[in-house]
């Protein structure tokens, strides 16, 4: 006598975190009063300029910014969660102060679930404060984004 069962198999995507593209602030003009709060908000955007509060600085030249671009890849529905989202800049010390990264945007427009394609984007911008003390200079660093998959 013998007897037969169904055998099943399921194979996913590697859980994949990609960078494709870099947050850009472009150039700002440094407030001669107050502080200037500069934003880049959380967008798919090609090109952007930021928003600027507080001070009187000022953004000579519109369309050079744009939030971060990471690219996710697991399986359709799946779950993930965002356990860091940091920015920083490493010449940043007594120049730039109120760095932080702006909340992540999906570009399915649901965040912490992957949609049916297994694929999605997620966009970051970020922030920072200027005042009329800053040094001027080209200003680099760090934007960090850690994904747990579930």
């Amino acid at each position: 006598i013998s007897a037969n069962t169904t055998a099943q198999a399921t194979i996913v995507a590697p859980n994949q975190l990609t960078a494709i593209r870099d947050l850009e602030f472009g150039a700002v003009a440094k407030p001669t009063t107050g502080t200037t709060t500069v934003t880049v908000a959380s967008a798919a955007t090609a090109t952007a300029t930021p928003s600027v509060s507080g001070g009187n600085g000022f953004v000579p030249t519109a369309g050079q910014a744009h939030a971060a671009t990471f690219r996710m890849v697991g399986t359709n529905g799946q779950t993930y969660s965002i356990t860091t989202n940091t920015l920083s800049f490493t010449n940043a010390a007594g120049n730039l102060t109120g760095i932080g990264a702006e909340s992540p945007v999906a570009a399915s427009g649901t965040l912490n679930t992957l949609p049916a394609s297994g694929q999605d984007d997620l966009f970051i911008g970020g922030h920072f404060d200027i005042t009329s003390a800053n040094a001027v200079a080209a200003y680099t660093g760090t934007l960090s984004l850690t994904v747990n998959f579930n």
